[in-house]
C-alpha cells in the first residue's frame, strides 16, 4: 500500500525549523537501530529496528526544508506625523516614498519640526493593533507614549490612515490623566488594558474600532482600575515596578521588575496567581524587560536586555533558560518579545536596533534578522516596540514596529510605526512529488501473523530501500549561504548537485542489502542490511548539508587580536 501521508508523519515528528549552520544528526545511530545479540529475531524486535530507520528517513525529509531569511519581503511602509505634537495629524508613507522623513532642518518637514516638541508619535513605548468591529476589516492602531494615547485607522489597502484619538485623559468623561504609560494589551473582547505607573486601566475602546457614528460618538470609558504601590510581591492587587503586560486566552500577565516576579489575572482584573522569580531574574543577562505568553500552552516567556529568554510553565516552574546566540551590534539591547498570530512556532524578538525572527522550538538562534537597510529603512532608527495582528483570511502576520530617529537641526525625535506583512517562505532541496509513491511504515512492518523468514524480512527491507532510492533520485540540490559583514548567515539560493559534488548517482543495491535465502535469521545477518540502509542515510544526510560562498571573518575585514 502506497502512502501520500508522509508529510503528516513528518509534521507530527519534527518541526520544520532548520537554520543555516545547524549541525545535522540522525535521530538514531546504528547502535540504537541494530538488533542486539541477545535479542530474539521476532517481528516486534525487527519492526523496532525498521521503525528507527523510518524515523531517520522522516528526519531526512524534514531537513530538506529551510525557512528563507531574505525578509522582509513585503514592507508596506510607515505611519508618521510631519506636524507639531499639538497637531493631530498622521500620514501613510508607502515603501517607495524616498522622501519619507529622511529630511534635514531646511526641508519642508524639518522646518515644521524645528521649533516644536516633536510629533504625536514621538516617544512611543508600546502599541496594539486591532481589527475593526464586525465586518469592518480596517485596522486600528493604538500607540502610547508616557502620557498620551494615540489611535489611527489604517485603510484596507495600506495607503490611507486617519487619526481617531490623541488624548492625555484616561476616559472621555473625566479629567483623570495618564502619567507613565509603559505597556498596552487587549483581550478577546477588544478591551484595552493600559499599564500606567503602578496602575492598570481596563478601557472600552469600541468607539475607536468602527466608523459607525452610533458607536464612535460614545467615546471611550473606563471599565475598571487596579493597582497601587506594593510593599511585597504577595500584595495581590498592587505592584512595585511593573514594566510589561500581555494577555492570552483572556488572562492578563503583569511582569514586575521591582518585585522580581509576575502576576496573573483574569480579564476582569481578578487575581489568579503570583509567581515570585527573584533567583531566576537575578540569573538573567541584564534586567528582565518584556513578557509574552504562548497561546498554545500558556507558557510564559520572559526576555532580558542582555539576551536571555526564560520559559515558565503554567504553574510558574522554570522550564528552560536560553541565552540567545545571535550576533549583536555594539550598543544593542533586547527590548520586546511577541508571538506570531499565524504560526505558533514563530516568535519575533525586538532589540533597539534589529528585529529577529525565530522558531520557538529553537529559540537560541534566529531564522534571520529583518534586512531594514535593503528596504530604505535607516540603520539609525531606534526601535521601541513590536506588535502582531492578523486579519481573518490573510495568510500573513501584520507586524508593526515602533521606531524613532533624530535629524540634525530638529530638536525632538521623530516617531514612526513601520508595517510589514510576514509569513514563512520555505525553500526545498527535494522534489516533493515523489512522496505519493512512498510506502508507509504500516506496509513496511513485519506483521505479527507472518512467519519471520528471510523472504518476509527482505520484503520489508526492499520497501524501505525503495523509499530511500526515491528520496535520493528526487534530492536535487543544496542550500547555499553567505556570511555578511556582521557574521550573520544569509540564505543565498539552492544550488544543484552535480557529478563534481559528493553524490549517490551510481548507487546500486548489492547482496549485502538483503538476507541470503540460505542464511539463518539471526541478529548478525539482519544487522548487515540494516547497516547498509543506515550508511545510505548517513550519505544522504551529508548531501543535505549546506555550503557557503565565503568565510567569516571576510577576507576584506581586519581582525584584531
Amino acid at each position: 500500500m502506497l502512502s501520500a501521508a508522509i508529510d503528516d508523519e513528518i509534521s507530527a515528528s519534527f518541526n520544520l525549523d532548520r537554520y543555516l549552520g545547524d549541525t545535522l544528526i540522525l535521530p538514531y545511530s546504528f547502535s540504537d537501530i541494530k538488533i542486539k545479540s541477545n535479542e530474539i529475531c521476532v517481528s516486534d524486535n525487527i519492526n523496532a529496528a525498521l521503525y528507527k530507520l523510518h524515523y531517520n528517513f522522516l528526519y531526512l525529509n524534514a531537513e530538506t526544508k529551510l525557512a528563507s531569511n531574505n525578509f522582509p519581503t513585503n514592507y508596506r511602509g510607515f505611519i508618521a506625523s510631519n506636524a507639531a505634537s499639538t497637531s493631530a495629524n498622521v500620514v501613510w508613507y508607502n515603501n517607495n516614498d524616498t522622501s519619507s522623513l529622511s529630511v534635514s532642518a531646511t526641508s519642508t518637514v524639518g522646518t515644521e519640526l524645528l521649533n516644536t516638541n516633536g510629533t504625536i508619535l514621538s516617544g512611543t513605548v508600546d502599541g496594539v493593533f486591532l481589527k475593526g468591529l464586525g465586518t469592518d476589516n480596517t485596522t486600528t492602531g493604538i500607540v502610547a507614549n508616557s502620557g498620551t494615547l494615540v489611535a489611527f485607522r489604517i485603510g484596507e489597502n495600506d495607503t490611507t490612515v486617519n487619526i481617531t484619538l490623541n488624548a492625555k485623559k484616561i476616559e472621555t468623561a473625566t479629567d483623570l490623566a495618564f502619567s507613565d504609560i509603559k505597556s498596552l494589551a487587549s483581550d478577546s473582547n477588544k478591551k484595552l488594558f493600559v499599564l500606567d505607573g503602578t496602575l492598570i486601566y481596563k478601557l472600552d475602546v469600541d468607539s475607536l474600532l468602527t466608523a459607525n457614528p452610533a458607536i464612535s460618538s460614545v467615546g471611550r470609558f473606563l471599565i475598571k482600575t487596579m493597582g497601587g504601590k506594593s510593599s511585597t510581591i504577595y500584595d495581590k492587587d498592587k505592584f512595585n515596578n511593573p514594566i510589561s503586560i500581555d494577555i492570552v486566552n483572556d488572562k492578563l500577565h503583569v511582569l514586575d521588575l521591582g518585585d522580581n516576579g509576575y502576576k496573573v489575572y483574569d480579564n476582569n482584573l481578578n487575581w489568579i496567581s503570583t509567581v515570585p522569580q527573584s533567583t531566576n531574574f537575578a540569573a538573567a543577562s541584564g534586567n528582565v524587560t518584556d513578557i509574552a505568553v504562548d497561546s498554545v500552552d500558556e507558557n510564559v516567556y520572559i526576555l532580558s536586555t542582555g539576551g536571555t529568554i526564560d520559559r515558565y510553565d503554567v504553574s510558574g516552574k522554570l522550564v528552560s533558560s536560553t541565552a540567545l546566540d545571535d550576533v549583536i551590534e555594539t550598543g544593542e539591547e533586547f527590548k520586546r518579545i511577541t508571538f506570531s498570530k499565524i504560526d505558533n512556532n514563530i516568535i519575533y524578538v525586538l532589540s533597539n536596533k534589529n528585529i529577529y525572527k525565530k522558531f520557538k522550538s529553537k529559540i537560541n538562534r534566529s531564522i534571520g534578522v529583518f534586512r531594514l537597510s535593503d528596504n530604505n529603512i535607516s540603520t539609525s532608527e531606534r526601535l521601541t516596540f513590536i506588535s502582531t495582528n492578523n486579519i481573518p483570511g490573510d495568510l500573513n502576520d501584520d507586524v508593526y514596529v515602533g521606531s524613532e530617529i533624530s535629524y540634525a537641526g530638529v530638536k525632538s525625535d521623530i516617531g514612526k510605526v513601520l508595517k510589514f506583512k510576514e509569513q514563512i517562505h520555505y525553500q526545498t532541496t527535494v522534489y516533493d512529488r515523489y512522496k505519493t509513491d512512498i510506502f508507509s511504515m504500516s506496509s513496511i512492518a513485519v506483521h505479527s501473523e507472518e512467519y519471520v523468514s528471510s523472504w518476509v524480512i527482505n520484503k520489508a527491507l526492499n520497501k524501505l530501500i525503495y523509499n530511500h532510492q526515491l528520496f535520493k533520485d528526487n534530492l536535487f540540490g543544496k542550500f547555499v549561504g553567505t556570511y555578511n559583514m556582521t557574521g550573520r548567515i544569509q540564505f543565498n539560493n539552492v544550488e544543484y548537485i552535480t557529478d563534481t559534488d559528493q553524490n549517490l548517482f551510481a548507487y546500486a543495491t548489492t547482496l549485502d542489502n538483503y538476507i541470503g535465502i540460505n542464511e539463518p535469521v539471526l541478529a548478525e545477518t539482519i544487522n548487515r542490511p540494516l547497516k547498509e540502509i543506515y550508511d545510505m542515510q548517513s550519505t544522504l544526510l551529508t548531501l543535505s548539508k549546506e555550503k557557503y560562498t565565503n568565510k567569516y571573518p571576510l577576507a576584506t575585514q581586519v581582525v584584531t587580536v
